[in-house]
C-alpha cells in the first residue's frame, strides 16, 4: 500500500482535474481535451460574475472562445447536456453509463414522478407529437395541458410543463438541441442524438465499473465514499463489491494518508509517474480562480478534508449574515486554497468590481503571491469583457500593495 502525505493528496487532485499543468495556447481541441479528463461540467443559470461552465474552462484553458463550448455540443456534438453529479455537460462517449438512470427514471411505481406521469399520459404524447410534427421547439412553445397537477411548487410557479420537459430529457427522449444563455430549444434525442453514438446496455456491475474510473482518474485518487458523490453521483450500484476488483486488476492503487487517519484512498493508476516524479509528469503549479461550483470543491466534505478549507456558498443567505458575500470565488495557488474573492461583473459598465479580498489563516503573505493573484484578475477580468477592474478597501495587508485597480486593454480574440 502506498503511504502519502497530505500534500501529494493536493497535487494530485489539482493535476488530475488539469489546474497544475502549463497553459498552452487555447483551443477547441484542447477545451475537449479537458473534458475528456473532467468528464462533466456543471451548468447554472446565475451570471454574478459568469456563468460556472465558462468559469471552469477558463480556470484550466485560460482565455477561449465561448462558441467552442457552443460547437462541441451543439453542432459537432461530442457534448450533451444531462445530469451528472448536478445539470451538466457531459460527453456523448460516455452515453451507456448515463443509459443507467435513463433507463430507470420513473420507473418506480411508489414514486411521485411515476405516479404522475402514469395519470398524464396524453400530455407526454402531446409533447412528443409537438416535437415530432414542428421540429426543436422553446419551452414557451407549449401549452401546459396536463391533466391532473403536479401540485404546488416554488421553482415551477404552479406549471406542470417544466416537470414534464425534466421527465422526458432525465429518460432520455428529449434533448437540448440548441442553446442562447438561458434559452433552450428541445428536439427528439433520435434527432440530435449522433448516430455513432456507442449506446450498449451495460449491466449496472459494468456501469459502475466504467463510472468509478472514469471518477477517480477525474480526481486523481478518492475514497470510496467521495466516488459515489462524484461524476455519476448516487448511481453507482454495488459499489462496494465492484472496487475491489477494480484494485485486483491494477486500475486502482490503495493508498493510505497516516495525517487523515486509517481511511483507504484510492490512486488511479495513472497517476503513479505523477507521484513518482511530479515535475517529470508536468506538475506546473499557478494561480487561478475556481468557480464555486468547480469540480474542484463541489464535494465541500472532501475539499474541508483535503485542503482545510470551508466552503459553502452564500447565495441565499440574508446580506447581514453572509461571511464572505454573495459570490466568492476560491483562489487556487499551487495546490493550495489560500483565500477567495468577493467580486461582481457590471456588463453596462464594463466593470469588474472586487469587492473584497480574503486570505487563509495560513496563507503567504509574500508580494509576488499578491502579485499571481492580481495578473490572475486581470486575465479574469479581460475574460469577462472587462474595460476596468476595481477593488473594494478589504484586502490583505500582504498583498495589498500589489492589488491596485486599473484599466484593461482587450486582447485578439483566440484563434480555433
Amino acid at each position: 500500500m502506498l503511504e502519502l502525505t497530505p500534500k501529494q493528496v493536493r497535487q494530485t487532485a489539482v493535476f488530475a482535474q488539469r489546474l497544475g499543468e502549463k497553459v498552452p495556447p487555447s483551443s477547441q481541441e484542447r477545451m475537449l481535451d479537458i473534458m475528456r479528463s473532467i468528464r462533466c461540467l456543471q451548468l447554472d443559470p446565475l451570471r454574478a460574475v459568469e456563468r460556472t461552465q465558462f468559469t471552469v474552462l477558463w480556470s484550466r484553458l485560460g482565455d477561449y472562445d465561448r462558441e467552442w463550448l457552443n460547437n462541441l455540443t451543439h453542432k459537432d456534438r461530442y457534448l450533451f447536456e444531462y445530469w451528472a453529479h448536478a445539470a451538466s455537460i457531459v460527453l456523448y462517449e460516455d452515453y451507456p453509463i448515463h443509459r443507467y438512470l435513463m433507463d430507470r427514471y420513473g420507473t418506480d411505481p411508489k414514486r411521485k414522478i411515476a405516479q404522475w406521469i402514469e395519470k398524464n399520459q396524453n400530455f407526454k404524447r402531446y409533447v412528443l407529437r409537438e416535437l415530432d410534427e414542428k421540429g426543436e421547439l422553446l419551452t414557451k412553445d407549449f401549452e401546459d395541458i396536463a391533466d391532473v397537477p403536479w401540485g404546488s411548487s416554488g421553482w415551477t410557479n404552479g406549471r406542470n410543463l417544466p416537470y414534464m420537459l425534466d421527465y422526458l430529457w432525465t429518460k432520455g427522449e428529449i434533448k437540448v438541441s440548441k442553446r442562447d444563455g438561458l434559452k433552450r430549444w428541445w428536439d427528439l434525442a433520435d434527432r440530435v442524438r449522433p448516430s455513432d453514438t456507442p449506446n450498449e446496455n451495460l449491466t449496472p456491475a459494468e456501469v459502475t465499473a466504467q463510472a468509478a474510473e472514469l471518477s477517480v482518474r477525474a480526481l486523481g485518487l478518492a475514497r470510496v465514499k467521495d466516488i459515489g458523490k462524484h461524476f455519476t453521483r448516487g448511481r453507482y450500484p454495488d459499489l462496494k463489491k465492484i472496487v475491489p476488483t477494480l484494485i485486483e486488476n491494477g486500475t486502482f492503487i490503495e493508498a493510505a494518508v497516516p495525517a487523515w487517519g486509517d481511511a483507504i484512498w484510492l490512486v488511479h493508476k495513472d497517476y503513479l509517474p505523477f507521484l513518482d516524479d511530479p515535475l517529470a509528469a508536468g506538475w506546473h503549479p499557478r494561480t487561478t480562480l475556481l468557480s464555486p461550483f468547480d469540480n474542484l470543491i463541489a464535494d465541500r466534505d472532501r475539499t474541508e478534508l483535503i485542503w482545510d478549507f470551508y466552503y459553502r456558498i452564500e447565495i441565499y443567505v440574508p446580506e447581514v449574515k453572509r461571511q464572505y458575500g454573495y459570490y466568492v470565488l476560491p483562489i487556487l495557488h499551487g495546490d493550495r486554497l489560500i483565500g477567495r474573492i468577493d467580486s461582481r461583473m457590471d456588463r453596462k459598465s464594463g466593470t469588474y468590481t472586487v469587492n473584497a479580498v480574503y486570505a487563509e489563516p495560513d496563507a503567504p503573505m509574500d508580494a509576488s503571491v499578491g502579485a499571481d493573484i492580481h495578473q490572475t484578475l486581470v486575465d479574469f477580468s479581460r475574460f469577462l469583457g472587462a474595460k476596468k477592474l476595481t477593488y473594494g478597501r478589504k484586502k490583505p495587508a500582504g498583498w495589498r500593495p500589489t492589488l491596485q485597480s486599473q484599466k484593461i486593454k482587450q486582447l485578439p480574440e483566440p484563434n480555433p
